[in-house]
């Protein structure tokens, strides 16, 4: 039996929840309903659990002609619906400046290029600040080229910086609030890398010719584990530790820049999203996520004092089970380029529903534990009435398995009474990947005979509750519980004391048709998330006529603000209420009709 004891009355410092972000490539994928869809679900997750998406060429997205002038001719059509697609979802576009409008831009080290440049951004900026209002934009960042010390920049360093400071000079002009940061590299202490940090400390702007460049911040890449095919045990520490030799590096060479934001934009357990590694699809992704969180957050921010502002897993992309995304995607190509296709909500996905869970202070935890352990603990609280603790234990060996028995102490509750709620990841709990097993049905060869399947894997889909709501057996202001964790899992704990007023209205309800691949309508609701943070479920209610009878649609409980109908005929009224933790029921919010 593994003791963990928990003092709720003493907080050790706030909790900032840096993970809130995820990516992919290439932007034009916003232009596709899978997308559109798969944006609909990250924007659902409570609280801004999922606030920022960080794409790969954005600026391809943007037409026109006459950079060299002083009064370029721009089309932003393509790009505005893409960006339409985040800012209507409630996520911020983590805006790479990265791509090439006309094929102009070739040649960083030619002035006519490095003037056009800036702007190009400038503008960019300002039709953005038009269109989205101009505190949203300053909710963005902006950040240099990816991975400029890989394939993706040609150019020379001179180069680069040239660029950087076109960057830099043309968001200034704008708007000399607007963030930006870099460099993005994926190599540990490259030189590209080097040579940058040098440029922003001491080295001389192209416009000004001023010692020094802004930076706002200092984004990285670094990963468990090299491409393969194979599955390759990702190493999570050796991870941490990259980080922190190029944070000593950072403070040593350039103190100046040692104290600002830190960030891993792409902090996976394996380079190569499109490898195709089943573990993808099940706990143990998500178990390793609530992991390298947990070790950033104790061995980076903590013991290093970093300011460690983001952490991103770059698993915003379109696929299967195997990759590495928050959805499992089912369709041919030619099936997508139609609007036909069906996509499963994974594990990696509800992990970060529990992640926004979490309050906003941490609370401290005895025995720590090795801040590298396989078992790891995040102990919270929010204001006097919640306390939510996350549990995980994971291996970073792959083919790992057993159990670990947790027995659990809170004390410093104050007086009750209390109620608690358990939720799971594990294998066999909300694992729509082993219902899919079952028949291994083709992404590619899915027919109206798999409604009976899909409909099952739905089921399987959301973040379940294995235990409660019920009330807690708190006595003298502590409770002990026991919790059994199997090898892989991640297991939130929730304890709230009941607030004064039931759940409020939900707004915010919007509806879109989609077509599937099962003969079945479709149509994908969302809505705005509560601010309340017990709430048992939103129920999704259906009428043919305004006037009612109304019933529940969704099964299982759903914790998030989007929820896809399918059914022959799915043309009604909708709306949704929410529930509490104590069975109180919301007022349903505005009706719409299919």
């Amino acid at each position: 039996m593994h003791p963990i004891r928990i003092n709720a009355a003493r907080t050790t410092g706030p909790l900032r929840h840096f993970w809130r972000s995820t990516g992919f490539t290439p932007a034009s994928l916003l232009l596709g309903e899978p997308m559109q869809q798969l944006c609909q679900y990250l924007g659902s997750v409570p609280h801004g659990g999922v606030a920022h998406v960080r794409i790969h060429y954005l600026l391809e997205l943007v037409r026109g002609s006459g950079f060299h002038t002083d009064r370029p001719d721009y089309d932003w059509s393509l790009l505005d619906r893409g960006l339409d697609v985040l800012v209507e979802n409630r996520l911020k576009p983590f805006f790479e400046l990265m791509g090439n409008p006309g094929g102009f831009f070739d040649n960083f080290e030619a002035d006519v290029q490095v003037q056009a440049w800036r702007r190009l951004v400038r503008d960019l900026a300002l039709h953005c600040m038009a269109r989205y209002g101009r505190d949203e934009v300053r909710s963005w960042h902006f950040e240099t080229w990816n991975e400029p010390d890989s394939g993706w920049w040609t150019q020379s360093d001179r180069a680069f910086h040239n660029y950087y400071d076109a960057c830099s000079a043309g968001l200034a002009d704008a708007d000399r609030q607007l963030l930006l940061g870099g460099p993005g590299t994926c190599r540990t202490l490259s030189d590209r890398f080097k040579s940058f940090l040098a440029h922003c400390d001491a080295g001389r702007d192209y416009f000004s010719g001023r010692k020094g460049v802004r930076l706002d911040y200092i984004s990285i890449h670094e990963k468990g584990q090299r491409p393969h095919k194979e599955d390759l045990d990702p190493d999570l520490e050796g991870l941490c530790r990259r980080e922190a030799q190029i944070l000593e590096w950072v403070r040593r060479h350039h103190p100046r820049l040692g104290t600002l934001p830190f960030m891993n934009n792409e902090c996976d357990p394996q380079v190569g999203w499109h490898d195709i590694h089943t573990w993808h699809g099940k706990a143990y992704y998500a178990a390793l996520i609530a992991k390298a969180i947990s070790q950033h957050l104790r061995f980076l921010a903590d013991e290093m004092r970093v300011n460690y502002a983001l952490l991103s897993n770059d698993n915003g992309f379109l696929g299967t089970w195997g990759h590495r995304t928050h959805l499992a995607l089912f369709g041919s190509a030619e099936q997508q380029a139609l609007g036909r296709f069906e996509q499963i909500k994974k594990p990696a996905h509800n992990v970060m529903t529990m992640l926004a869970l979490l309050g906003d202070r941490r609370l401290a935890v005895t025995p720590a534990g090795g801040t590298f352990d396989d078992l790891g603990v995040i102990a919270t609280k929010r204001g006097r009435d919640q306390v939510a603790v996350l549990i995980y234990n994971v291996a970073d060996r792959i083919m790992s398995s057993g159990k670990c028995d947790v027995r659990l102490q809170i004390d410093g509750l104050g007086a009750g009474p209390w109620t608690m709620v358990h939720y799971a990841i594990r294998d066999g709990v909300g694992d729509p990947y082993a219902v899919w097993h079952t028949s291994a049905v083709s992404p590619e060869r899915v027919s109206g005979e798999h409604a009976q399947l899909f409909a099952r894997m739905r089921r399987e889909q959301e973040l379940r509750a294995i235990e409660g709501p019920a009330a807690a057996e708190v006595q003298a202001g502590t409770l002990t519980c026991r919790i059994e964790l199997p090898l892989p899992s991640v297991s939130l704990l929730v304890l709230s004391r009941k607030p004064a007023g039931g759940p409020k209205a939900i707004t915010g309800l919007k509806a879109r048709r989609y077509h599937g691949l099962t003969g079945q309508a479709q149509v994908m609701l969302t809505w705005r998330p509560a601010d309340s943070r017990v709430i048992r479920t939103y129920e999704v209610l259906h009428a043919a006529s305004r006037r009612g009878p109304w019933k529940r649609i969704n099964q299982p409980d759903l914790l998030c603000g989007a929820y896809l109908h399918v059914a022959e005929d799915v043309r009604g009224w909708y709306c949704v209420r929410a529930v509490d933790l104590w069975g109180r029921q919301g007022r349903a919010g505005r009706a719409i009709e299919i």
